[in-house]
C-alpha cells in the first residue's frame, strides 16, 4: 500500500486559520461543510495530541500495521512500522520542519539507534508513512488547507468535491474526489487517481468521536474498497503527552490497543 502514498506532507503539520476560511466558490463552501461536519477547525486545532494506528486488511488477514503518536502542540511525531520479520523501526522527528533532503530526528531498529545514511533513509520513510497514514484518517479536516485546489466535478455518476494540489506535498499530481452526504455534509468516501497511475474507491465507515477542549471531532476508523480491501485508521485523542514516547525508542506496536 505504499503506492497509496498521499500528497499532503507539509499540510499535515499545519492548519488554516479556523476563524476566517475563504469561501470564494461553491467548492469552497462544500469543503467548509465537510470540515464542519467533522467537528471544525477550531476543535481540531485545540486537540493537543493524537495517536493512531493504520493497517491494511486483505481477505480478512492483516497485512501491515503502523503506529503514530503526534504531539501537535509540541510539533513532534513518533512513527513505528515493521521492518520485516520480528523487526520494528521507531522514529521521532518534527513534522513541520521535516526536510526529506536533510532529515533530522532519531530512529532505531528494535531499539538500537541508527546513524548515517541508513538513519536518513528511515527518517524519510517514517515521514512518508505519517503523511500517508494521517491523510487516510484526517482528510475531512484538510480540504481547506493551503495549496489545495477545490472544484465540484461529476465522478461515478454524482457530483464530488474534487481536490488537486498546487505544487505541494510529496506527490502533487495526485487527485481525489470526495463523496459528501447531501444532508449532513459528512464525507462518506473517496476515489483517487494517483500520479503513479494507481486508482481506487473507498467508502468511509464506522465513525469515531474524539473529545477536544473546544468540542468534538468525528473521524472514521474503517475504509472499505470496492474490491473488499480494508484500511483501518484507529485514533485516540491525547489530552496529555507521554514523554517516554519521544525518548524511549523501544517498539510498542502491538503491546497496547488504541
Amino acid at each position: 500500500m505504499r503506492t497509496l502514498l498521499l500528497s499532503l506532507g507539509v499540510l499535515l503539520a499545519g492548519c488554516t486559520d479556523p476563524s476566517s476560511p475563504r469561501l470564494d466558490t461553491p467548492a469552497d463552501s462544500l469543503a467548509f461543510r465537510v470540515t464542519e461536519s467533522a467537528g471544525g477547525l477550531q476543535a481540531w486545532d485545540a486537540l493537543p495530541g493524537l495517536a493512531f494506528e493504520w493497517a491494511v486488511v486483505r481477505d480478512s488477514v492483516e497485512v501491515v500495521r503502523t503506529r503514530h503518536v503526534w504531539d501537535k502542540a509540541g510539533d513532534r511525531v513518533r512513527s513505528e512500522w515493521p521492518g520485516g520479520d520480528d523487526s520494528m523501526f521507531v522514529a521521532v522527528y518534527q513534522p513541520s520542519r521535516f526536510d526529506a533532503d536533510a532529515p533530522e530526528g532519531d530512529v532505531a531498529l528494535n531499539g538500537v539507534a541508527l546513524v548515517g545514511p541508513e538513519a536518513a533513509e528511515r527518517l524519510a520513510e517514517a515521514n512518508s508513512r505519517f503523511v500517508n497514514d494521517g491523510y487516510w484518517l484526517l482528510a475531512p479536516l484538510k480540504v481547506l488547507d493551503p495549496g489545495v485546489r477545490r472544484a465540484v466535478e461529476a465522478r461515478d455518476g454524482a457530483d464530488r468535491l474534487a481536490l488537486s494540489f498546487d505544487g505541494v506535498g510529496l506527490t502533487p499530481g495526485d487527485r481525489y474526489w470526495i463523496e459528501v452526504d447531501d444532508v449532513s455534509g459528512t464525507m462518506t468516501g473517496w476515489s483517487f487517481l494517483l500520479e503513479s497511475g494507481n486508482e481506487g474507491r473507498f467508502q468511509w465507515v464506522e465513525p469515531v468521536t474524539l473529545d477536544t477542549p473546544e468540542g468534538t471531532i468525528t473521524l472514521t476508523r474503517m475504509k472499505v474498497s470496492d474490491d473488499g480491501g480494508v484500511i483501518l485508521t484507529e485514533p485516540t485523542a491525547l489530552s496529555e503527552i507521554d514523554e517516554t514516547e519521544f525518548t524511549d525508542l523501544t517498539p510498542r506496536l502491538g503491546r497496547s490497543a488504541l
